[in-house]
């Protein structure tokens, strides 16, 4: 595989993973001959191999979300690879247990707590032009599960 294909391959993954809600940690605890940063010490590693795929990376993260979907379009590979990430992302999330969507569910509510007022007004910005496009079956299904948003909605609407 060459340099470059490979550092696409990379970025999709980074790209997918950084855009992707995180996935919740199950009840098992930590071996005790794991390293405490695995993940993060093997990127840096491997970008400092390649400073190229760093560059591209900057580039990526300065982009705006317009610009980033202009690239992508232009990259389908990546596309793909980023769509097949976020697919295993909902499967993993749907085989969940009811106790770990729970603490999903409430580490998810204290991120939203910790946003500044404008990431609180993009987020809110972005659920409203989502539940536009929905369907009113999907509406319908969205609100029925959850039921706590349904109760906003109607309070912005006054």
């Amino acid at each position: 595989m060459k340099t470059s294909t490979l550092g696409l391959s990379l970025l999709a993954l980074l790209v997918a993973t950084s855009a992707s809600p995180a996935a919740p940690e199950g009840d098992k605890p930590a071996r005790q001959d794991a390293p405490a940063k695995r993940d993060g010490d093997r990127r840096d590693d491997f970008l400092k191999q390649h400073p190229e795929l760093r560059e591209t990376l900057e580039k990526l993260k300065a982009m705006s979300p317009e610009e980033r979907q202009a690239w992508l379009k232009e990259h389908p590979e990546i596309a793909a690879k980023i769509e097949k990430a976020r697919a295993g992302l909902k499967e993993r999330a749907d085989n969940l247990t009811p106790e770990q969507k729970e603490k999903l569910k409430e580490k998810l509510k204290e991120r939203g707590e910790n946003l500044s007022p404008e990431q609180k007004e993009k987020l809110r910005e972005k659920m409203k032009e989502r539940l536009e496009k929905m369907t009113p079956e999907e509406k319908a299904e969205f609100l029925k599960n959850h039921p706590e948003l349904k109760e906003k909605l109607e309070g912005d609407k006054k």
